[in-house]
């Protein structure tokens, strides 16, 4: 029978504390430019101004997700 000290590590939550802030950014634009991108195939403002609304609102829930992610890695995992 073997016992396994080793701390189990995780790969995801590692990837978000790092590069959390980017991943938001990228996020938020890519929503900006599906809106944009839809706005000039059917040439209409609309997809475009929805597309900027839908890319802040993309960046602020992923900014908070990571922030939330960063808080649990820093109180609950070891180091």
């Amino acid at each position: 029978m073997s016992v396994d000290n080793e701390m189990p590590t995780y790969p995801t939550i590692q990837f978000l504390v790092k590069h959390g802030h980017r991943c938001a950014i990228v996020m938020a634009a890519l929503g900006v430019l599906a809106g944009l991108g839809l706005a000039w195939m059917q040439l209409s403002w609309f997809y475009g101004v929805g597309g900027i609304v839908a890319g802040v609102v993309l960046y602020v829930l992923t900014r908070s997700y990571v922030e939330l992610v960063q808080i649990i890695a820093d109180m609950l995992l070891p180091r």
